[in-house]
């Protein structure tokens, strides 16, 4: 029962660091061009995408984005017919975007608060893999202060100070039952904070044809005094304290990001986005527990680098309308020995779409819309034994509100 306790808390703050945890929805101008664009929008999501780019506004400007996003996910155990599927949940990541600054001039400042990180799984108490997993809602919170400078008309430069605000709420059945037949529950519950840095270049080769690179740092999340409580048989109390503290840190990966932009035509605008993501930082997760009867734990888990292509197409038909269709290819970090029913990821294939419409000289609404395609994974977990194959599907529609001064 022991090891049990230690393979449940070492595997479920995993979804922190897998793809399907990743939300890139800060901007849904970016999202309806398969999240391409950090060269070509220059505005107040530039605070995420580009710094360097931000001085290049010729306003001020407030926006507010949100999103539903529906993460749909089916299970086949080897050997068995029977498939289990995910409740349906919806997650609301945000961002919020503000700049300030003279307008037309060297610099500009801003604040953007988003969501990097983020989910809602449900999989129910009766599924094949309960012992694994039977619920998870995770939220990571950016604040993000931002500078940014022209250092010539083409070429500027910009960067922010990160600060996370971090949550996790797991459940998980556990193998001790009830005289009615009924498994014990355990519930992690945590918050966690970190720091870290975003910054970035912007360089315009001519009026239409740019180039952005940026760098979002690694943000070491600290998880201090979390509760881990289990509801058991006052038989099982003795190896599942009711009520437990833990403690871990949990490296949140760094990014670096190319942007390339080009027209196609007067009323055509092209973006190309290339990302690089340092999973390999993540080799295992380590717990510290204030139980003197359970050990701390050291579990390994070995994710790779991974990366991201997207592309995508701009068509301005009026002054007062944009159009936007973008796609890309994601791929994981995760192998299939690390496998979690909370983010059963595996290389995705993205489709999107979306508009502005520019309802004054001061408003903006802009709407978008995002499928990813998870591949089919076999999986085997080395913690859980878990053994079987995955289909994930993901809906994002979003819409964003922006004030313009």
């Amino acid at each position: 029962m022991k090891k049990l306790l230690i393979t449940l808390l070492c595997a479920s703050p995993s979804l922190l660091f897998a793809q399907g945890s990743q939300v890139n929805l800060q901007s849904p101008k970016s999202v309806g061009m398969g999240g391409a664009g950090s060269a070509y929008f220059i505005d107040e999501s530039s605070i995420f995408y580009s710094p360097g780019a931000l001085s290049k506004m010729s306003h001020n400007a407030i926006s507010v984005n949100g999103n539903g996003v529906m993460f749909k996910s089916a299970f086949q155990a080897t050997g068995s017919s029977v498939v289990d599927h995910t409740r349906n949940q919806i997650t609301p990541p945000f961002s919020v975007f503000a700049t300030v600054g003279p307008k037309n001039t060297w610099w500009k400042a801003g604040i953007g608060i988003y969501t990097p990180y983020g989910g809602a799984v449900d999989w129910g108490t009766e599924w094949t893999g309960k012992y694994s997993l039977v619920s998870l809602s995770l939220r990571a919170i950016y604040i993000q202060p931002t500078v940014s400078f022209k250092l010539t008309d083409n070429f500027s430069i910009g960067g922010g100070f990160v600060y996370n605000v971090g949550s996790v709420d797991l459940q998980s059945a556990i193998p001790v039952y009830f005289q009615d037949g009924t498994s014990g529950l355990a519930e992690l519950k945590g918050t966690g904070t970190g720091t870290g840095y975003n910054v970035g270049v912007h360089y315009n080769l001519n009026e239409e044809f740019a180039i952005s690179m940026s760098y979002r740092s690694k943000v070491i999340t600290k998880l201090k005094d979390g509760d881990a409580k289990f509801t058991v048989p006052e038989a099982a109390q003795g190896t599942f304290p009711p009520d437990s503290k833990f403690s871990a840190e949990l490296p949140l990966p760094s990014t670096f990001a190319v942007g390339v932009t080009f027209p196609i035509s007067e009323k055509v605008k092209m973006a190309v986005d290339g990302t690089v993501i340092n999973y390999d930082i993540y080799k295992e997760l380590n717990f510290d527990y204030s139980g003197a009867n359970t050990p701390d734990t050291h579990s390994p888990k070995n994710y790779t680098k991974a990366g991201s292509i997207k592309a995508g197409i701009e068509y301005l038909p009026s002054e007062k309308l944009q159009l936007r269709i973008g796609g890309g290819y994601i791929a994981t970090p995760v192998s299939k020995d690390y496998v979690y029913p909370e983010t059963p990821d595996n290389n995705r294939i993205l489709v999107a779409g979306g508009f502005t419409y520019k309802m004054s000289p001061k408003f903006d609404l802009t709407g978008s819309f995002a499928y990813q395609r998870v591949l089919p994974r076999e999986a085997n977990n080395v913690d859980s034994h878990l053994s079987g194959t995955y289909t994930t599907n993901i809906y994002a529609p979003g819409i964003g509100l922006t004030y313009k001064f």
